[in-house]
């Protein structure tokens, strides 16, 4: 790593720094660059691509279970694994030996996941015709959930609680991991528009909102579009309740794995990635200063993008 990259530290805690327009953990950053250096996409691989508290842990969950359609509760791996653990994020497990065996040996489609922006992942995967999965979420409702869960991760035995109030200020100037979130949101949303065969755009609000079509796009999406020739004999209705009750965060959470468990590779309790998901939780903590200042930069950020995430 460059030592003249731009540092700071993130929230008093943990340094953080600068590699072209974007910040990431400082001890993260070998890890980054053996992912883009050394992962050797397939045209067949799903990729699921998030900024960070956006959705991830749901999104995850919904996939797996696309591909997994006809694993009874024997083979239901979410029963005792998290979802972080199901689906590898390339950033963070890249190097360790049982993801390694799992690139070399998984059948088609591997279901994989990177919340490293678009502009910054090798040619190699962005011209590897694979298929990429985005979601993405109102800015308000993301900020208020980074601020829950990195005071959860960052705090524990440490320093006082970071603010709301400066957590807001961190998240409009760029400097959070894996940020800007604009930029990061919009490099997605402009290759979605341009290739929209590889690239699916999802928002987080409208999963919650209409959730049956949003996952049978999705799963149209993967190329598993659910018909009543799937080997379980279920209609596409029923099917598609079922994707939906075993990705539940409300089932999830209750899990003893999620209860209790940790994600060791990143030192996280598992708890920590099952919160409320709630669409407009933000209103229960932003002031309306606060509110207005990242509305005012959304709209500035947006403008000519075509795109909009409502709360």
């Amino acid at each position: 790593m460059n030592n003249k990259m731009p540092k700071q530290l993130f929230w008093n805690s943990h340094e953080i720094c600068q590699i072209d327009g974007f910040w990431y953990f400082v001890e993260g950053t070998e890890r980054i660059a053996a992912f883009r250096s050394g992962f050797e996409p397939r045209n067949d691989d799903i990729l699921l691509t998030s900024f960070t508290k956006t959705g991830t842990t749901w999104l995850m969950a919904l996939c797996y279970n696309i591909l997994n359609l006809d694993a009874d509760e024997e083979e239901d791996r979410l029963a005792k694994k998290n979802p972080h653990e199901v689906v590898p994020s390339l950033e963070v497990n890249f190097l360790e030996d049982e993801v390694q065996r799992m690139l070399l040996s998984c059948s088609p489609p591997r279901l994989l996941h990177t919340h490293v922006p678009y502009s910054y992942l090798s040619e190699a995967v962005r011209e590897s015709g694979c298929r990429f999965v985005y979601v993405a979420r109102n800015p308000k409702d993301t900020v208020v959930s980074m601020w829950h869960f990195y005071n959860k991760l960052l705090t524990r035995g440490g320093p006082e609680p970071f603010s709301l109030e400066r957590a807001v200020e961190s998240f409009c100037s760029g400097a959070v991991p894996y940020g800007p979130f604009y930029e990061h949101v919009v490099g997605y949303w402009k290759e979605s528009k341009r290739r929209p065969e590889e690239v699916l755009f999802l928002k987080y609000e409208e999963l919650c909102r209409e959730p049956k079509e949003q996952v049978r796009k999705l799963a149209s999406f993967m190329g598993k579009p659910f018909s009543s020739s799937m080997a379980s004999g279920d209609d596409d209705e029923v099917v598609v309740e079922k994707v939906l009750w075993r990705s539940s965060l409300g089932r999830l959470k209750e899990l003893e794995v999620n209860k209790n468990g940790t994600w060791e590779t990143a030192r996280t309790p598992n708890a920590h990635f099952f919160r409320k998901g709630m669409v407009g939780d933000w209103k229960n903590y932003l002031t309306s200063q606060m509110a207005e200042r990242i509305d005012q930069l959304t709209r500035l950020k947006f403008q000519g993008t075509g795109l909009s995430l409502d709360d």
